[in-house]
């Protein structure tokens, strides 16, 4: 274990931290799920400890998961990472936060026209220059998927 996982877990006793392939929050398991092999480990463990101390859960609409990304982020870099003596550079924050701004731009394409759209309910958007509406696939962690709807 890791001296920040340590120190972590130590201070927040109600959070579980657990090697996984993905790092990753689990608010059903109240786990943290870390991979100390990735790059920057330290960084990626303090946004996912940023997600569970915000009791972040599932998302409504796909813009809000960039919503609780960027908090997760922030928190991480300005509140946990100065108590325990981490600096995290805001490129590679910026970086996380572009794969979550390509994943909804490309999940707002109009399958029809390639304007953008809007999501006027979870997983259905609507083209306000062709008309066109789409539903897409969840998850960010898989291919894009948009299916045309009459």
């Amino acid at each position: 274990m890791s001296s920040l996982v340590a120190k972590l877990a130590n201070n927040h006793p109600g959070i579980a931290f657990t090697i996984g392939n993905t790092a990753r929050w689990s608010r059903d398991e109240q786990t943290v799920y870390h991979n100390p092999g990735e790059p920057h480990a330290d960084w990626v463990l303090l946004h996912e400890t940023a997600h569970a101390l915000l009791d972040h859960s599932d998302y409504a609409r796909d813009i809000e998961l960039l919503a609780l990304e960027r908090e997760a982020w922030e928190y991480a870099s300005h509140t946990l990472a100065p108590d325990y003596g981490v600096c995290i550079n805001p490129a590679f924050i910026n970086e996380h936060l572009d794969t979550y701004r390509d994943w909804l731009h490309a999940k707002s394409t109009c399958p029809a026209c390639q304007s953008n759209g809007y999501e006027s309910s979870p997983q259905q958007y609507a083209c306000v220059h062709c008309g066109g509406t789409w539903h897409t696939n969840t998850g960010v962690d898989r291919e894009i998927r948009r299916f045309q709807t009459v």
